[in-house]
């Protein structure tokens, strides 16, 4: 069911309904740390005192509490981007909160909505190519930078077949995640 703040899905009234939960956030590494961190009203912000930050005019920020590569096993961790182990945690929880539902495949779809792929990759295998050459450059770059990269890791990750979509646009990018799961369910 949706949200009644939320206008009617394309296509009709749809039943929809959001079963499971699933963060990681400069508050917390779950939801209920997430949400324990925001009524108590502490802020994630911080100072940035790692190295790469060092020379940077401004080093506040709000990186994630808990790194998602600690979740994952060592080959996952090579071949995804940050934001890709930051997608599949986080829809691990969601999908064990919401029991684990058993689905058909070809029903179970990802949207994922995105304003970057993996700019770390980017930026790693650009060194790294200019350091020791292209023959050095992760065969995985591609699959690690595309923007629509999280949503492939989770779908993979979950099984899904009936589709990974990620809408790539900025700020809007999470109102138009909602938009295709009406024509896709």
């Amino acid at each position: 069911m949706l949200h009644p703040s939320l206008p009617p899905l394309p296509g009709g009234e749809e039943e929809i309904v959001v079963t499971g939960l699933g963060m990681t956030t400069p508050q917390g590494g779950d939801v209920p740390s997430t949400w324990d961190g925001l009524l108590a009203g502490t802020s994630g912000v911080r100072l940035l005192d790692e190295p790469w930050a060092a020379d940077l005019p401004v080093r506040l920020g709000a990186p994630v509490r808990e790194d998602p590569g600690t979740l994952l096993d060592r080959v996952a961790r090579r071949r995804m981007d940050r934001c890709q182990q930051l997608a599949v945690v986080a829809a691990r929880q969601a999908w064990a909160d919401a029991g684990a539902p058993e689905v058909e495949p070809e029903r179970l779809a990802v949207v994922f909505g995105t304003g970057l792929g993996g700019g770390g990759t980017l930026v790693e295998q650009y060194d790294r190519c200019q350091e020791l050459g292209p023959d050095r450059v992760s065969p995985f770059t591609v699959t690690m930078l595309m923007p629509n990269g999280p949503a492939a890791a989770v779908s993979m990750d979950l099984g899904a077949r009936g589709g990974a979509h990620a809408p790539t646009s900025a700020c809007a990018s999470g109102a138009e995640a909602r938009s295709p799961l009406g024509a896709a369910l």
